[in-house]
């Protein structure tokens, strides 16, 4: 029998995506760890001491984040529960995600051209802008564009396809975008563009509606965990003695099949483990999306100043301790930006709908989320600055009070 023929063509029951919230505040710190410690693991690769090596186990084990990040906004955005029209939905996303990306790719391409490479005349922003990445992170929003302009059409797979259809469908695309991976990455072959570079995680997308409501037992907890370990273990020992120049370049990409493993470990882990609690985690995440776009006009500037770091310690401080201090400062900036009417709309905040309205008296409690309890976020963030999501995107009335 093969291996699909195995999976049930009905789709397990639902269950509450509250610990999403939690866990968008946990990958978008590893996100800012990945980019705190890139340069130092290209710069310090030579020597191979303890401390690239600390920064490589570092780098390897927070790989899974992006993948997860999108592997959420699949599970949302998929959801045939929400029946939202592909006009009504394409056109809150052009707040959520077109506006914010015009915007910081312009401070971006600025903060480039006279900062970080004055001198560089070989740079040619409209050539970095038409290969969908032009600055470290904003490539991500290039990539939820183009998954946004199709999600109507991958809504029908999840609305009338099959279980088993929405499996192959997603093992298909995230084959293919593996394929293309390391066809261009290794063989030197094509390369994504603004047009393109959405394609190949589209199946990290798919798969994301797929796994949302599998919960694991106790038992394929640990076994989540061991698979997760042998990953992030193979991406790093990969990286350090893999064959070529830069060895590194390839087993770090999130469609490398360590990454992918660990991706999936991650997400399913996640869902785990943050099904109850961690309040704080819930307070923090409606800001993920300002540290998001805030954290590299922090981070460039700040590293530059202290210098990279060439000591265990140092790199400890870098891959820890900044990272959180960044995204604190990028969450408090964030705060005060989205009380700004100006300001709002380029933190994915605008839209024809007032964002910071409360639920009407006469809503059920069924229907909305919990009201404010003392020590809660914002209520004028409870509609999420989140990566292309909304307040109706985690599950209202589901999600547990801190």
């Amino acid at each position: 029998m093969a291996p699909l023929d195995r999976i049930p063509t009905e789709n397990p029951p639902p269950t509450s995506t509250a610990w999403m919230n939690p866990a968008r505040a946990i990958a978008i710190i590893a996100v800012v760890a990945i980019h705190s410690l890139g340069t130092v693991v290209e710069e310090n690769f030579a020597g191979m001491g303890p401390d690239w090596w600390l920064a490589n186990a570092i780098d390897s084990a927070c790989r899974w984040s992006v993948p997860v990040f999108i592997m959420i906004s699949g599970a949302l955005a998929l959801d045939p529960a929400r029946g939202t029209k592909p006009r009504k939905f394409l056109s809150k996303r052009v707040w959520r995600i077109g506006i914010p990306l015009v915007f910081w790719t312009i401070v971006y391409v600025l903060f480039r051209r006279y900062y970080l490479q004055p001198d560089d005349e070989s740079w040619n922003p409209g050539i970095a802008i038409l290969t969908g990445s032009p600055f470290v992170q904003l490539y991500f929003l290039y990539v939820l564009a183009g998954l946004t302009l199709l999600t109507p059409f991958f809504r029908l797979l999840s609305v009338h396809g099959s279980r088993r259809l929405q499996w192959g469908t997603g093992l298909i695309f995230l084959g293919i975008g593996m394929a293309d991976q390391w066809v261009s990455m290794i063989f030197d072959v094509g390369e994504a563009n603004i047009a393109t570079r959405f394609l190949p995680m589209a199946g990290f997308y798919i798969l994301g509606w797929v796994l949302r409501d599998i919960v694991l037992s106790v038992r394929g907890a640990l076994v989540a965990w061991a698979t997760l370990a042998i990953a992030i273990a193979g991406t790093a020992v990969w990286a350090g003695l893999g064959p070529g120049e830069k060895p590194w370049m390839f087993p770090y990409e999130y469609l490398a099949p360590g990454v992918v493993i660990a991706s999936m470990a991650a997400y399913l882990l996640l869902h785990f483990h943050l099904r109850e609690g961690f309040g704080l985690l819930h307070r923090f995440y409606p800001y993920s999306f300002g540290v998001f776009l805030l954290h590299p006009l922090l981070l460039y500037p700040v590293r530059n100043a202290m210098g990279l770091p060439d000591t265990v310690p140092g790199v400890l401080l870098h891959a820890v301790i900044m990272p959180i201090a960044y995204a604190i400062v990028s969450a408090a900036i964030t705060w005060v930006a989205v009380k700004i009417p100006g300001f709002r709309t380029v933190f994915g905040e605008g839209g024809p709908r007032n964002p910071h309205s409360r639920p009407s008296k006469s809503t059920t409690p069924t229907e909305d989320a919990p009201p404010d309890q003392p020590g809660q976020a914002d209520p004028s963030l409870r509609t999420s600055i989140d990566i292309d999501l909304g307040s109706e995107d985690t599950a209202p009335g589901r999600e547990p009070t801190p």
